[in-house]
């Protein structure tokens, strides 16, 4: 009897909360959602059809990202050995403010996508969409992925229609960005920029394509690229993707160019004074890199002076106050660092600098101390935010 009392009872509640739950009015189920982590989304999705129907809407995606704080996201370095041909795990390391990152475990996550016969590497990230980009020596062909690793959904990017000379190419420059030309998410958009470079009797020619996600679709770019530097990934900031401009042959960076996602138009920004002067003088190792700090476009710089070899490189950071003026950029950082520097991550939440070294793996710098993380140097680092962003509808 009393097992009985306990299950009509239980029955009733259950009946009282399904009636409470849908009593509540749609937009006052949106307006309560849309303020909601995506940890809590994902596990909210399961309490009913409708719950499921308004997550899963890409018009939700867009309206999550607006209104929940940027500064509450979680955010997570990921990491993957691209040299590493069974690497079927892409690691995640929390970036929580006031801590190190030294102090956190890794978390893993399956990759969707896994092929044992491909290489895999991190191209960029935006918006909680990480940019991959497969390889396989079967074909020598390159297949490229937007996914969301919170989420689990991705994307494979259809071949672009200068896939064919990837072969003849001296190398190639690749970005992802997202393109917000309005309130209205539906002429939103995210796209990947592709630059092909090839030799020509005059120096280098460049061909680019951009792709976008909401047509499936590329086509060419008009737009004529000055000579990008390779093998660093854009970095997007202020609905632009930027790269160093180099001068062709030479080891020299001219300035910055930013492409605008919207309006498709290329244009250059001064570099620092004190740093066109550096790449002047007798220097020699060195190495710059760009990234975003304090929501600022920040230009991290390492070179050895040419009659100090033995001594350690100077390292310093700079920061355009203004963005679009180069009357703005003002050093932030100057120091000497103890070791052979032979890359740049960027920054995490809390100002530290993510150093790639010779002897080492990979490090994190602060004013204090510098210690070593648990990162290969064969591993890509991007930076990834939670997000909603490229959910079922969009995939479709």
């Amino acid at each position: 009897m009393k097992a009985k009392k306990k299950n009509r009872h239980r029955e009733f509640l259950l009946r009282r909360r399904r009636r409470r739950r849908e009593e509540l009015p749609h937009d006052v189920v949106v307006e309560i959602l849309k303020r909601l982590p995506v940890r809590s989304l994902l596990r909210f999705g399961c309490v009913s059809r409708s719950w499921r129907s308004t997550i899963d809407d890409p018009h939700f995606a867009a309206l999550h990202w607006s209104h929940f704080p940027l500064d509450a996201r979680d955010r997570y370095l990921a990491c993957l050995d691209w040299e590493y041909r069974e690497q079927r795990l892409c690691s995640l390391i929390p970036d929580i403010p006031d801590q190190s990152l030294a102090r956190h475990s890794l978390l893993q996550i399956e990759i969707p996508f896994f092929t044992p016969a491909n290489s895999y590497r991190l191209v960029g990230s935006c918006d909680g969409l990480i940019f991959v980009e497969a390889i396989s020596k079967a074909d020598s062909g390159q297949t490229m992925y937007l996914w969301n690793p919170f989420t689990g959904n991705h994307k494979a990017v259809p071949r672009s229609g200068l896939e064919h000379q990837r072969h003849a190419a001296v190398y190639e420059v690749l970005g992802l960005g997202f393109d917000a030309r309005s309130n209205d998410a539906r002429s939103n958009d995210y796209k990947i920029v592709k630059i092909l470079y090839f030799s020509a009797n005059d120096g280098i020619e460049a061909l680019a394509e951009i792709y976008s996600l909401r047509t499936d679709s590329w086509r060419s770019l008009k737009s004529k690229f000055p000579t990008l530097r390779q093998d660093e990934p854009a970095i997007f900031f202020n609905q632009k993707l930027h790269w160093f401009a180099t001068i062709c042959g030479e080891d020299g960076y001219r300035s910055i160019v930013s492409f605008d996602l919207a309006d498709e138009v290329i244009n250059e920004m001064a570099l620092p004074l004190q740093i066109s002067q550096i790449s002047q003088v007798n220097t020699v190792n060195l190495q710059m890199y760009m990234a975003v700090l304090d929501n600022l476009l920040a230009v991290f710089i390492s070179f050895n002076r040419t009659e100090d070899l033995s001594g350690y490189p100077i390292c310093s950071v700079w920061v355009m106050r203004e963005y679009g003026m180069p009357k703005s950029w003002t050093r932030r950082n100057y120091f000497k660092f103890r070791g052979d520097v032979t890359g740049f991550d960027g920054f995490t939440r809390n100002g530290e600098l993510l150093i790639k070294t010779y002897r080492a793996n990979r490090v994190s710098l602060t004013t204090k101390q510098c210690t070593e993380l648990p990162i290969w140097t064969s591993c890509n680092l991007v930076a990834v935010v939670e997000s909603l962003h490229l959910n079922l509808e969009e995939v479709v």
